[in-house]
Protein backbone atom coordinates (compact mmCIF):
# COMPACT_ATOMS: atom_id res chain seq x y z
CA UNK A 1 0.00 0.00 0.00
CA UNK A 2 2.92 2.47 0.90
CA UNK A 3 4.37 2.06 -2.67
CA UNK A 4 0.59 2.71 -4.15
CA UNK A 5 0.63 6.09 -2.14
CA UNK A 6 4.02 7.18 -3.31
CA UNK A 7 2.71 6.71 -6.23
CA UNK A 8 -0.08 8.75 -6.46
CA UNK A 9 1.83 11.46 -4.42
CA UNK A 10 4.28 11.41 -7.41
CA UNK A 11 1.58 11.73 -9.77
CA UNK A 12 0.17 14.96 -8.32
CA UNK A 13 3.58 16.43 -7.72
CA UNK A 14 4.63 16.09 -11.62
CA UNK A 15 1.32 17.44 -12.76
CA UNK A 16 1.05 20.12 -10.95
CA UNK A 17 4.82 21.44 -11.20
CA UNK A 18 4.36 22.56 -14.21
CA UNK A 19 1.81 25.16 -16.34
CA UNK A 20 2.03 23.52 -19.71
CA UNK A 21 -0.43 21.17 -20.99
CA UNK A 22 0.04 18.49 -19.07
CA UNK A 23 -2.67 15.90 -20.47
CA UNK A 24 -2.23 12.10 -19.60
CA UNK A 25 1.19 13.12 -18.02
CA UNK A 26 1.88 10.39 -14.99
CA UNK A 27 -0.74 7.87 -15.79
CA UNK A 28 1.50 5.98 -17.67
CA UNK A 29 3.94 5.44 -14.92
CA UNK A 30 1.92 2.79 -12.78
CA UNK A 31 3.58 -0.67 -12.71
CA UNK A 32 1.22 -3.08 -14.37
CA UNK A 33 0.32 -4.78 -11.04
CA UNK A 34 -1.14 -1.72 -9.72
CA UNK A 35 -3.41 -0.37 -12.97
CA UNK A 36 -5.82 -1.08 -10.42
CA UNK A 37 -5.39 2.41 -8.94
CA UNK A 38 -7.11 3.53 -11.95
CA UNK A 39 -5.30 7.18 -11.96
CA UNK A 40 -6.49 9.92 -14.87
CA UNK A 41 -6.89 13.46 -15.44
CA UNK A 42 -10.25 14.82 -16.42
CA UNK A 43 -10.72 18.42 -16.86
CA UNK A 44 -13.66 19.82 -16.47
CA UNK A 45 -15.38 23.62 -17.54
CA UNK A 46 -15.47 26.38 -15.15
CA UNK A 47 -17.10 29.42 -15.91
CA UNK A 48 -16.91 33.04 -14.98
CA UNK A 49 -18.47 36.56 -14.93
CA UNK A 50 -17.57 40.07 -13.42
CA UNK A 51 -19.31 41.62 -10.58
CA UNK A 52 -19.50 44.50 -8.91
CA UNK A 53 -17.12 44.81 -5.86
CA UNK A 54 -19.26 46.57 -3.66
CA UNK A 55 -17.86 48.34 -0.59
CA UNK A 56 -15.48 46.73 0.76
CA UNK A 57 -13.87 46.55 4.17
CA UNK A 58 -10.77 49.08 4.06
CA UNK A 59 -9.51 50.01 7.09
CA UNK A 60 -5.79 50.34 6.40
CA UNK A 61 -2.71 52.39 7.73
CA UNK A 62 -2.54 53.61 4.46
CA UNK A 63 -4.98 56.94 3.29
CA UNK A 64 -5.62 57.39 -0.10
CA UNK A 65 -6.43 60.83 -1.94
CA UNK A 66 -6.68 62.37 -5.06
CA UNK A 67 -8.61 61.97 -8.96
CA UNK A 68 -8.10 59.80 -11.27
CA UNK A 69 -9.64 59.62 -14.89
CA UNK A 70 -9.34 56.46 -16.68
CA UNK A 71 -10.72 55.94 -20.27
CA UNK A 72 -12.25 52.49 -19.77
CA UNK A 73 -12.67 53.04 -15.91
CA UNK A 74 -14.00 56.17 -15.49
CA UNK A 75 -13.15 58.61 -12.58
CA UNK A 76 -11.79 57.23 -9.43
CA UNK A 77 -11.48 59.50 -5.99
CA UNK A 78 -10.17 59.11 -2.86
CA UNK A 79 -10.16 60.77 0.27
CA UNK A 80 -9.96 59.55 3.91
CA UNK A 81 -10.63 59.94 7.67
CA UNK A 82 -7.91 59.18 10.37
CA UNK A 83 -7.72 59.34 13.95
CA UNK A 84 -4.55 60.86 15.91
CA UNK A 85 -3.10 58.57 18.34
CA UNK A 86 -2.20 60.80 22.02
CA UNK A 87 0.95 58.98 23.69
CA UNK A 88 -0.19 58.17 27.84
CA UNK A 89 1.25 60.61 29.83
CA UNK A 90 1.41 63.31 27.70
CA UNK A 91 0.96 66.70 29.11
CA UNK A 92 1.86 70.52 27.82
CA UNK A 93 3.92 72.96 30.75
CA UNK A 94 2.43 75.14 32.42
CA UNK A 95 2.27 78.91 30.99
CA UNK A 96 4.80 81.66 32.29
CA UNK A 97 3.54 83.10 35.15
CA UNK A 98 6.12 85.70 35.85
CA UNK A 99 7.95 84.62 38.58
CA UNK A 100 11.88 83.48 38.69
CA UNK A 101 11.69 80.60 40.60
CA UNK A 102 13.93 77.56 39.93
CA UNK A 103 12.24 75.23 37.76
CA UNK A 104 12.27 74.22 33.89
CA UNK A 105 10.73 76.57 30.83
CA UNK A 106 7.66 77.53 30.60
CA UNK A 107 5.20 78.24 28.01
CA UNK A 108 5.62 82.25 27.09
CA UNK A 109 2.01 84.30 27.28
CA UNK A 110 3.47 87.18 25.32
CA UNK A 111 6.12 87.51 22.76
CA UNK A 112 7.07 91.45 23.66
CA UNK A 113 10.07 91.15 24.48
CA UNK A 114 11.44 88.93 22.05
CA UNK A 115 14.00 89.68 18.84
CA UNK A 116 11.66 90.53 16.05
CA UNK A 117 10.29 87.87 13.85
CA UNK A 118 10.41 85.57 16.66
CA UNK A 119 6.63 84.52 17.79
CA UNK A 120 5.47 85.76 14.70
CA UNK A 121 3.63 82.65 13.12
CA UNK A 122 2.41 81.90 16.83
CA UNK A 123 -0.88 82.04 18.24
CA UNK A 124 -0.97 83.99 21.74
CA UNK A 125 -4.07 81.27 23.34
CA UNK A 126 -6.56 83.17 25.39
CA UNK A 127 -8.67 81.26 28.21
CA UNK A 128 -12.41 80.73 26.92
CA UNK A 129 -12.54 84.68 28.65
CA UNK A 130 -11.18 85.52 25.46
CA UNK A 131 -8.78 87.73 27.58
CA UNK A 132 -6.75 85.96 29.94
CA UNK A 133 -3.28 84.41 28.28
CA UNK A 134 -2.45 80.58 28.86
CA UNK A 135 0.24 80.26 26.38
CA UNK A 136 1.47 80.06 22.55
CA UNK A 137 1.47 77.86 19.84
CA UNK A 138 1.57 77.01 16.50
CA UNK A 139 -0.18 73.84 15.04
CA UNK A 140 0.84 72.24 11.96
CA UNK A 141 -0.70 68.58 10.17
CA UNK A 142 1.92 66.67 8.04
CA UNK A 143 -0.04 64.31 5.54
CA UNK A 144 3.67 61.92 4.43
CA UNK A 145 3.75 59.81 1.61
CA UNK A 146 6.59 57.49 -0.51
CA UNK A 147 4.71 56.92 -3.51
CA UNK A 148 1.75 58.01 -5.48
CA UNK A 149 0.18 57.22 -8.70
CA UNK A 150 -0.75 58.78 -11.76
CA UNK A 151 0.96 62.32 -12.95
CA UNK A 152 3.87 64.09 -10.37
CA UNK A 153 3.50 67.43 -12.36
CA UNK A 154 -0.21 67.74 -12.32
CA UNK A 155 -1.76 70.67 -10.16
CA UNK A 156 -3.92 69.35 -7.18
CA UNK A 157 -5.21 70.69 -4.17
CA UNK A 158 -6.67 69.15 -1.09
CA UNK A 159 -8.91 69.50 2.05
CA UNK A 160 -8.64 68.80 5.49
CA UNK A 161 -11.38 68.87 8.18
CA UNK A 162 -11.83 68.25 11.69
CA UNK A 163 -14.54 65.68 12.60
CA UNK A 164 -17.18 65.89 15.24
CA UNK A 165 -17.10 64.74 18.30
CA UNK A 166 -19.85 62.46 17.64
CA UNK A 167 -22.68 61.14 15.42
CA UNK A 168 -26.31 62.70 16.36
CA UNK A 169 -24.41 62.37 20.26
CA UNK A 170 -24.70 58.53 20.39
CA UNK A 171 -21.00 57.48 19.32
CA UNK A 172 -17.40 59.11 17.54
CA UNK A 173 -17.24 58.38 13.98
CA UNK A 174 -15.14 55.45 14.29
CA UNK A 175 -17.63 53.28 16.27
CA UNK A 176 -20.03 53.43 13.22
CA UNK A 177 -20.55 50.09 11.75
CA UNK A 178 -19.95 51.58 8.59
CA UNK A 179 -16.77 53.27 9.08
CA UNK A 180 -14.42 50.81 7.98
CA UNK A 181 -15.97 50.34 4.27
CA UNK A 182 -15.12 52.06 1.40
CA UNK A 183 -18.80 53.69 0.93
CA UNK A 184 -18.68 55.83 4.16
CA UNK A 185 -20.16 58.62 4.32
CA UNK A 186 -18.21 61.34 5.46
CA UNK A 187 -20.45 64.09 5.29
CA UNK A 188 -22.33 62.40 8.43
CA UNK A 189 -19.10 63.54 10.28
CA UNK A 190 -18.84 66.97 9.81
CA UNK A 191 -19.71 70.28 8.97
CA UNK A 192 -18.28 71.66 5.71
CA UNK A 193 -18.82 75.38 6.72
CA UNK A 194 -17.75 75.47 9.88
CA UNK A 195 -15.19 72.76 10.34
CA UNK A 196 -12.44 72.93 7.41
CA UNK A 197 -8.88 73.56 8.93
CA UNK A 198 -7.17 74.08 6.04
CA UNK A 199 -6.70 73.71 2.06
CA UNK A 200 -2.89 72.99 0.31
CA UNK A 201 -2.08 73.16 -3.57
CA UNK A 202 0.54 70.57 -4.42
CA UNK A 203 1.84 68.62 -6.94
CA UNK A 204 2.95 64.86 -6.39
CA UNK A 205 6.55 65.98 -6.72
CA UNK A 206 7.78 69.28 -5.31
CA UNK A 207 9.88 71.00 -7.38
CA UNK A 208 10.41 74.16 -4.77
CA UNK A 209 11.97 71.35 -3.10
CA UNK A 210 15.72 71.23 -4.82
CA UNK A 211 17.09 68.11 -6.22
CA UNK A 212 19.86 67.57 -3.85
CA UNK A 213 17.23 67.58 -1.35
CA UNK A 214 14.84 65.17 -2.95
CA UNK A 215 17.23 62.85 -4.05
CA UNK A 216 18.40 61.98 -0.36
CA UNK A 217 17.50 58.34 1.09
CA UNK A 218 16.20 60.09 3.94
CA UNK A 219 13.87 62.40 2.38
CA UNK A 220 10.11 61.77 2.34
CA UNK A 221 7.57 64.22 0.25
CA UNK A 222 4.56 65.90 2.56
CA UNK A 223 1.93 68.32 2.27
CA UNK A 224 2.04 70.57 5.14
CA UNK A 225 -1.15 72.29 6.57
CA UNK A 226 -0.97 75.18 9.03
CA UNK A 227 -4.06 76.03 10.53
CA UNK A 228 -5.09 79.81 10.40
CA UNK A 229 -5.12 81.80 13.88
CA UNK A 230 -8.95 81.20 14.93
CA UNK A 231 -8.48 77.23 14.27
CA UNK A 232 -5.45 77.50 16.34
CA UNK A 233 -7.07 79.27 19.47
CA UNK A 234 -10.31 76.99 18.86
CA UNK A 235 -8.24 73.89 19.15
CA UNK A 236 -5.53 75.10 20.99
CA UNK A 237 -7.15 76.67 24.23
CA UNK A 238 -8.41 72.61 24.60
CA UNK A 239 -5.44 71.07 24.29
CA UNK A 240 -3.37 73.61 26.96
CA UNK A 241 -6.02 73.42 29.61
CA UNK A 242 -6.79 69.63 29.27
CA UNK A 243 -2.83 68.77 28.75
CA UNK A 244 -2.14 70.88 32.15
CA UNK A 245 -4.30 69.44 34.70
CA UNK A 246 -3.64 65.67 33.95
CA UNK A 247 -3.16 63.28 31.30
CA UNK A 248 -4.40 64.49 27.91
CA UNK A 249 -4.76 60.63 26.69
CA UNK A 250 -8.21 60.30 27.72
CA UNK A 251 -9.44 63.87 27.25
CA UNK A 252 -7.80 63.51 23.39
CA UNK A 253 -10.46 61.83 21.93
CA UNK A 254 -12.57 64.22 22.52
CA UNK A 255 -11.17 67.20 21.85
CA UNK A 256 -9.92 65.84 18.79
CA UNK A 257 -11.68 62.84 17.26
CA UNK A 258 -9.99 62.48 13.80
CA UNK A 259 -9.95 64.34 10.43
CA UNK A 260 -11.00 64.13 6.73
CA UNK A 261 -8.79 64.29 3.40
CA UNK A 262 -10.57 65.17 0.38
CA UNK A 263 -9.67 65.50 -3.28
CA UNK A 264 -10.58 68.95 -4.03
CA UNK A 265 -9.17 69.83 -7.28
CA UNK A 266 -7.40 68.38 -10.09
CA UNK A 267 -7.46 65.01 -11.48
CA UNK A 268 -4.40 62.82 -12.53
CA UNK A 269 -2.82 61.98 -9.15
CA UNK A 270 -3.54 59.94 -6.25
CA UNK A 271 -1.36 59.77 -2.99
CA UNK A 272 -0.43 56.89 -0.80
CA UNK A 273 -0.71 58.65 2.57
CA UNK A 274 1.51 56.16 4.61
CA UNK A 275 1.59 59.11 8.06
CA UNK A 276 -0.85 61.51 9.46
CA UNK A 277 1.00 63.92 11.71
CA UNK A 278 0.07 67.20 14.16
CA UNK A 279 2.54 68.97 15.64
CA UNK A 280 1.71 71.50 17.89
CA UNK A 281 4.66 73.59 18.72
CA UNK A 282 4.79 76.21 20.84
CA UNK A 283 8.01 78.78 22.39
CA UNK A 284 9.01 78.40 26.39
CA UNK A 285 11.11 80.81 28.28
CA UNK A 286 15.04 79.75 28.65
CA UNK A 287 16.14 78.89 32.12
CA UNK A 288 18.88 79.04 34.10
CA UNK A 289 19.05 75.44 35.06
CA UNK A 290 20.79 76.63 38.55
CA UNK A 291 18.81 80.51 39.47
CA UNK A 292 15.46 79.61 37.62
CA UNK A 293 15.75 83.33 35.98
CA UNK A 294 14.91 84.21 32.53
CA UNK A 295 18.15 83.70 29.99
CA UNK A 296 18.23 86.46 27.28
CA UNK A 297 20.32 87.22 24.51
CA UNK A 298 23.20 90.06 24.01
CA UNK A 299 20.16 92.38 23.02
CA UNK A 300 18.69 92.38 26.36
CA UNK A 301 15.56 90.52 24.96
CA UNK A 302 14.17 86.86 26.28
CA UNK A 303 15.91 83.91 24.93
CA UNK A 304 13.24 81.67 23.41
CA UNK A 305 13.39 77.70 23.69
CA UNK A 306 11.25 75.92 20.51
CA UNK A 307 9.80 73.00 22.13
CA UNK A 308 6.30 70.97 20.89
CA UNK A 309 4.53 67.92 20.85
CA UNK A 310 3.14 65.49 18.47
CA UNK A 311 0.24 63.34 17.50
CA UNK A 312 0.11 60.62 14.44
CA UNK A 313 -1.74 58.38 12.62
CA UNK A 314 -0.83 54.73 13.27
CA UNK A 315 -1.28 50.99 13.15
CA UNK A 316 -2.85 51.09 16.54
CA UNK A 317 -5.55 54.02 15.41
CA UNK A 318 -8.16 53.90 13.28
CA UNK A 319 -8.16 55.20 9.73
CA UNK A 320 -10.32 54.62 6.82
CA UNK A 321 -10.66 55.41 3.44
CA UNK A 322 -13.66 56.57 1.61
CA UNK A 323 -13.14 55.30 -2.55
CA UNK A 324 -15.54 56.45 -4.89
CA UNK A 325 -16.20 54.90 -8.80
CA UNK A 326 -17.20 56.08 -11.93
CA UNK A 327 -20.46 53.62 -11.92
CA UNK A 328 -21.84 53.92 -15.58
CA UNK A 329 -18.44 53.11 -16.57
CA UNK A 330 -17.82 50.20 -14.28
CA UNK A 331 -21.36 48.73 -15.46
CA UNK A 332 -20.16 48.91 -18.92
CA UNK A 333 -17.02 47.01 -18.16
CA UNK A 334 -19.26 44.50 -16.52
CA UNK A 335 -21.85 43.89 -19.51
CA UNK A 336 -18.51 43.03 -21.54
CA UNK A 337 -19.21 39.29 -22.33
CA UNK A 338 -16.16 38.75 -24.67
CA UNK A 339 -13.83 38.41 -20.58
CA UNK A 340 -14.05 39.47 -17.17
CA UNK A 341 -12.49 42.09 -15.16
CA UNK A 342 -10.13 42.63 -12.15
CA UNK A 343 -10.52 46.07 -11.35
CA UNK A 344 -9.56 47.52 -8.15
CA UNK A 345 -10.17 49.77 -5.73
CA UNK A 346 -13.61 48.52 -4.63
CA UNK A 347 -14.40 48.34 -8.57
CA UNK A 348 -15.04 44.68 -10.44
CA UNK A 349 -13.96 41.17 -8.97
CA UNK A 350 -14.66 38.12 -11.02
CA UNK A 351 -16.80 35.22 -9.55
CA UNK A 352 -16.26 31.52 -10.84
CA UNK A 353 -18.44 28.80 -10.76
CA UNK A 354 -17.01 25.22 -9.62
CA UNK A 355 -18.10 22.59 -11.48
CA UNK A 356 -18.65 20.59 -7.82
CA UNK A 357 -21.86 19.01 -8.70
CA UNK A 358 -20.34 17.43 -12.52
CA UNK A 359 -17.24 16.65 -9.93
CA UNK A 360 -18.93 14.53 -7.82
CA UNK A 361 -20.87 12.92 -9.91
CA UNK A 362 -18.32 11.51 -13.01
CA UNK A 363 -15.92 11.10 -10.31
CA UNK A 364 -17.94 9.30 -7.77
CA UNK A 365 -16.37 7.18 -5.42
CA UNK A 366 -12.71 8.59 -6.60
CA UNK A 367 -10.28 10.30 -4.35
CA UNK A 368 -9.29 14.01 -5.74
CA UNK A 369 -5.68 14.14 -5.53
CA UNK A 370 -5.24 17.43 -7.12
CA UNK A 371 -7.18 20.25 -8.61
CA UNK A 372 -5.26 23.10 -11.07
CA UNK A 373 -7.33 25.98 -12.31
CA UNK A 374 -5.52 28.87 -14.52
CA UNK A 375 -6.73 31.76 -15.43
CA UNK A 376 -5.21 33.70 -18.42
CA UNK A 377 -4.24 37.37 -18.46
CA UNK A 378 -5.09 38.83 -21.59
CA UNK A 379 -1.99 41.65 -22.50
CA UNK A 380 -2.77 44.98 -21.26
CA UNK A 381 -2.60 47.36 -24.22
CA UNK A 382 0.27 49.99 -24.00
CA UNK A 383 -1.24 53.09 -25.50
CA UNK A 384 -2.46 55.07 -21.70
CA UNK A 385 0.11 57.61 -20.23
CA UNK A 386 -0.42 56.53 -16.80
CA UNK A 387 -1.32 53.11 -17.44
CA UNK A 388 -2.48 50.64 -13.85
CA UNK A 389 -0.39 47.48 -13.59
CA UNK A 390 -1.77 44.14 -13.31
CA UNK A 391 -2.94 42.67 -9.68
CA UNK A 392 0.07 41.08 -8.71
CA UNK A 393 -1.47 39.31 -5.55
CA UNK A 394 -5.12 37.85 -6.15
CA UNK A 395 -6.94 35.99 -3.17
CA UNK A 396 -9.51 32.94 -4.46
CA UNK A 397 -12.32 32.23 -1.91
CA UNK A 398 -15.13 31.31 -1.23
CA UNK A 399 -18.19 33.61 -2.29
CA UNK A 400 -20.18 32.97 1.07
CA UNK A 401 -16.75 33.98 2.91
CA UNK A 402 -15.33 37.12 1.21
CA UNK A 403 -16.41 39.90 3.71
CA UNK A 404 -16.17 38.36 6.79
CA UNK A 405 -12.34 37.11 5.71
CA UNK A 406 -11.04 40.79 5.52
CA UNK A 407 -13.58 42.19 8.17
CA UNK A 408 -11.56 39.17 10.88
CA UNK A 409 -8.57 40.08 9.70
CA UNK A 410 -7.98 35.92 8.26
CA UNK A 411 -5.11 34.69 6.66
CA UNK A 412 -5.48 32.40 3.59
CA UNK A 413 -5.78 28.53 4.77
CA UNK A 414 -6.22 26.66 1.03
CA UNK A 415 -9.59 25.07 2.36
CA UNK A 416 -12.33 27.99 1.99
CA UNK A 417 -9.50 30.58 0.20
CA UNK A 418 -5.92 30.27 -1.86
CA UNK A 419 -3.61 33.00 -2.43
CA UNK A 420 -1.98 33.52 -5.86
CA UNK A 421 1.70 35.81 -4.86
CA UNK A 422 3.42 37.29 -7.16
CA UNK A 423 6.43 36.73 -5.20
CA UNK A 424 6.61 33.01 -5.71
CA UNK A 425 7.61 34.09 -9.22
CA UNK A 426 10.59 35.33 -10.66
CA UNK A 427 9.72 37.04 -13.92
CA UNK A 428 6.74 38.00 -15.29
CA UNK A 429 3.47 35.80 -15.07
CA UNK A 430 0.54 35.31 -18.06
CA UNK A 431 -2.52 33.72 -15.50
CA UNK A 432 -3.11 33.33 -12.08
CA UNK A 433 -2.61 29.74 -11.21
CA UNK A 434 -4.04 28.04 -8.53
CA UNK A 435 -2.32 24.46 -8.54
CA UNK A 436 -3.95 22.51 -6.32
CA UNK A 437 -7.43 24.07 -4.71
CA UNK A 438 -8.37 20.43 -4.08
CA UNK A 439 -9.71 21.02 -0.40
CA UNK A 440 -11.84 23.66 -1.49
CA UNK A 441 -13.31 22.14 -3.73
CA UNK A 442 -13.91 19.60 -0.92
CA UNK A 443 -14.87 22.21 1.32
CA UNK A 444 -17.81 22.96 -1.11
CA UNK A 445 -18.55 18.97 -0.97
CA UNK A 446 -18.65 18.55 2.60
CA UNK A 447 -20.67 21.55 4.13
CA UNK A 448 -23.66 20.10 3.44
CA UNK A 449 -25.73 23.04 2.45
CA UNK A 450 -26.33 21.56 -1.35
CA UNK A 451 -28.32 18.76 0.70
CA UNK A 452 -29.99 21.11 3.07
CA UNK A 453 -31.42 22.84 -0.24
CA UNK A 454 -32.46 19.72 -1.78
CA UNK A 455 -34.58 19.08 1.57
CA UNK A 456 -35.90 22.27 1.00
CA UNK A 457 -37.00 21.90 -2.77
CA UNK A 458 -39.09 19.21 -2.05
CA UNK A 459 -41.43 21.20 -0.50
CA UNK A 460 -41.77 23.59 -2.84
CA UNK A 461 -39.66 27.00 -4.40
CA UNK A 462 -37.25 28.56 -2.46
CA UNK A 463 -36.67 32.68 -2.08
CA UNK A 464 -32.36 33.67 -2.43
CA UNK A 465 -31.06 36.70 -1.71
CA UNK A 466 -28.62 37.18 -4.97
CA UNK A 467 -26.46 40.54 -6.40
CA UNK A 468 -27.73 40.78 -10.06
CA UNK A 469 -25.55 42.13 -12.71
CA UNK A 470 -25.98 45.89 -11.42
CA UNK A 471 -25.16 45.50 -8.30
CA UNK A 472 -28.57 45.35 -6.86
CA UNK A 473 -29.20 42.76 -3.97
CA UNK A 474 -32.87 41.55 -5.03
CA UNK A 475 -34.86 38.21 -4.35
CA UNK A 476 -34.55 35.29 -6.96
CA UNK A 477 -37.18 32.16 -6.46
CA UNK A 478 -35.45 28.94 -7.50
CA UNK A 479 -37.91 25.90 -8.23
CA UNK A 480 -35.17 23.14 -8.26
CA UNK A 481 -31.61 22.09 -7.57
CA UNK A 482 -29.93 23.17 -10.96
CA UNK A 483 -31.49 26.74 -10.29
CA UNK A 484 -30.19 26.71 -6.56
CA UNK A 485 -26.73 25.77 -7.74
CA UNK A 486 -26.97 28.75 -10.66
CA UNK A 487 -27.96 31.08 -8.17
CA UNK A 488 -26.37 30.47 -4.64
CA UNK A 489 -22.88 30.82 -3.69
CA UNK A 490 -22.21 27.18 -2.84
CA UNK A 491 -20.42 26.42 -6.08
CA UNK A 492 -19.25 30.11 -6.47
CA UNK A 493 -15.56 31.60 -5.70
CA UNK A 494 -14.19 35.38 -6.36
CA UNK A 495 -11.08 36.32 -7.69
CA UNK A 496 -9.96 39.74 -5.25
CA UNK A 497 -6.54 42.03 -5.84
CA UNK A 498 -4.93 41.63 -2.35
CA UNK A 499 -2.31 43.66 -0.53
CA UNK A 500 -0.25 40.83 1.07
CA UNK A 501 2.43 41.69 3.88
CA UNK A 502 5.33 39.81 5.41
CA UNK A 503 7.37 39.41 8.47
CA UNK A 504 10.46 41.35 7.88
CA UNK A 505 12.46 38.53 9.11
CA UNK A 506 13.29 35.64 7.18
CA UNK A 507 14.34 32.08 7.33
CA UNK A 508 15.88 29.37 4.81
CA UNK A 509 13.69 26.78 3.68
CA UNK A 510 14.34 22.91 2.86
CA UNK A 511 16.35 23.41 -0.64
CA UNK A 512 18.44 26.53 0.85
CA UNK A 513 15.82 29.41 -0.74
CA UNK A 514 15.09 32.50 1.90
CA UNK A 515 11.04 32.78 2.43
CA UNK A 516 9.15 34.75 4.62
CA UNK A 517 5.53 34.47 6.56
CA UNK A 518 2.57 36.25 5.93
CA UNK A 519 1.36 37.86 8.53
CA UNK A 520 -1.51 40.43 6.95
CA UNK A 521 -4.24 39.76 3.61
CA UNK A 522 -5.56 43.41 2.96
CA UNK A 523 -8.31 44.88 -0.14
CA UNK A 524 -5.57 46.30 -2.52
CA UNK A 525 -6.84 49.76 -2.82
CA UNK A 526 -4.19 51.11 -5.35
CA UNK A 527 -5.08 51.40 -9.07
CA UNK A 528 -4.65 48.48 -10.96
CA UNK A 529 -6.82 46.17 -13.70
CA UNK A 530 -6.51 42.95 -15.34
CA UNK A 531 -8.58 41.69 -18.12
CA UNK A 532 -9.30 38.22 -17.91
CA UNK A 533 -10.11 35.10 -20.31
CA UNK A 534 -13.53 33.92 -19.93
CA UNK A 535 -16.64 35.65 -20.02
CA UNK A 536 -20.44 35.24 -20.55
CA UNK A 537 -20.48 34.70 -23.92
CA UNK A 538 -22.77 31.98 -25.98
CA UNK A 539 -22.22 30.01 -28.97
CA UNK A 540 -23.80 27.65 -30.51
CA UNK A 541 -22.19 24.13 -29.33
CA UNK A 542 -20.43 21.95 -32.52
CA UNK A 543 -19.18 18.48 -31.90
CA UNK A 544 -17.65 17.19 -34.80
CA UNK A 545 -18.64 20.05 -36.68
CA UNK A 546 -21.89 19.44 -36.40
CA UNK A 547 -24.47 22.33 -34.49
CA UNK A 548 -26.14 21.05 -31.55
CA UNK A 549 -29.92 21.47 -30.88
CA UNK A 550 -32.17 21.46 -27.86
CA UNK A 551 -35.07 18.54 -27.92
CA UNK A 552 -37.26 21.44 -28.40
CA UNK A 553 -35.05 22.35 -31.69
CA UNK A 554 -33.29 25.66 -30.43
CA UNK A 555 -29.38 26.02 -30.72
CA UNK A 556 -27.31 24.40 -27.80
CA UNK A 557 -25.90 27.26 -26.39
CA UNK A 558 -22.59 26.58 -24.38
CA UNK A 559 -19.93 29.53 -23.35
CA UNK A 560 -17.32 30.51 -25.92
CA UNK A 561 -14.31 30.63 -23.66
CA UNK A 562 -14.62 28.53 -19.95
CA UNK A 563 -11.86 28.38 -17.82
CA UNK A 564 -10.44 24.61 -17.78
CA UNK A 565 -10.80 23.03 -14.17
CA UNK A 566 -7.82 19.82 -14.21
CA UNK A 567 -8.57 17.43 -12.01
CA UNK A 568 -6.37 14.18 -10.84
CA UNK A 569 -8.22 11.51 -9.17
CA UNK A 570 -7.42 8.05 -8.14
CA UNK A 571 -10.50 4.98 -8.09
CA UNK A 572 -8.33 2.16 -5.89
CA UNK A 573 -10.21 -0.93 -7.77
CA UNK A 574 -9.70 -4.77 -6.05
CA UNK A 575 -5.95 -6.22 -7.52
CA UNK A 576 -6.02 -9.06 -9.08
CA UNK A 577 -4.20 -12.08 -8.33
Amino acid sequence: MKAKYALIALLAISFFGCDDNTAGLGLGMFPGSDQKINGKLTTFDATTESVHAGKIYAMSNIGYVGKFTDETFGTYEAGFLAELNCPKGMTFPNAFSGNTESGTGQMMTSFDNVEDGVGKTYTIIKDEDGKTPIGNCQINIYLWYDSYFGDSLTACRLSMYGLDQKLNNKYYWYEDPDAYYTNIDPTKYYDKTTSLLGSKSYTAVDLSISDSIRNLSTYTPYIKITLDQAKTQELGEKLLKEGRTQDLYNKFKGIFPGLYVKSDYGDGTILYINAVQMDVAFLEHARDSITGGLLHTYTGKDSVVYNGRSFTATREVVQANRLENDDQAIQECIDKSEWTYLKSPAGIFTQVTLPVSEIADKLQGDTLNAVKLGIPIYNQTSDKKFGMSVPKSVLLIRKKYKDTFFKDNKLSDDITSVLFDYSSYTSSFTEYTYNNITQLVNDCLADGEREAAEKELQKGPMTLKITNSKGEIVNQEVHDIKEWEKYSDWNKVVLIPVLVTKDSSSSNNYYGNSSSQVISIQHDLKPSYARLKGGTEMIQEIIDGKPQYNSDGTPKMVHKTPLKLEVVSTNFGTRSK
